[in-house]
């Protein structure tokens, strides 16, 4: 939710400084930095993927986002069946179109919706969300914990 003319490191500050733990330190550390590379994830949600013989695919159709993974394998999955449905309807390009989306959609709609579904895990929007993602990291760094771990899983 960007707003007009305001610069990244402070719409970042805008936005994450309230979160606590080590934010505001790397937040400072924004306003040394030479240049900062700033991005948003987003997801294409497209009716049809398709319109006359020009095609989406990949990310360019359905962007499942790096929160659910998964788009190489449907980028490529999603080519091949794509190569499959013009092969099987040849001559019949919009057959084999709709023939290709209805077999593909079902699938990346699952991943589109997952990666919805997840967005909160990674991208914490509140100081009590960001502290709950952490909690396993901080319990794991506990001696007790620890020690666990390691004789439990590195010594078998």
């Amino acid at each position: 939710h960007a707003r007009p003319d305001e610069d990244v490191t402070t719409e970042l500050q805008r936005v994450y400084g309230d979160l606590g733990w080590i934010i505001p330190e790397t937040l400072a550390g924004l306003q040394r930095a030479d240049s900062v590379y700033f991005d948003t994830i987003s997801q294409v949600v497209a009716p049809s993927w398709s319109k006359g013989r020009v095609v989406l695919l990949g990310d360019a159709a359905w962007c499942v986002t790096l929160f659910a993974g998964y788009g190489s394998s449907l980028a490529v999955g999603g080519a091949d069946r794509l190569g499959a449905e013009l092969a099987a309807h040849p001559g019949d390009v919009p057959a084999a179109l709709a023939a290709w989306e209805a077999a593909i959609r079902p699938e990346a709609e699952r991943k589109q919706k997952l990666g919805r579904r997840v967005k909160g895990v990674y991208a914490p929007t509140s100081p009590l969300l960001l502290w709950l993602s952490l909690l396993p990291l901080r319990l794991a760094s506990l001696p007790p914990v620890r020690r666990y771990m390691i004789r439990r899983f590195i010594k078998g």
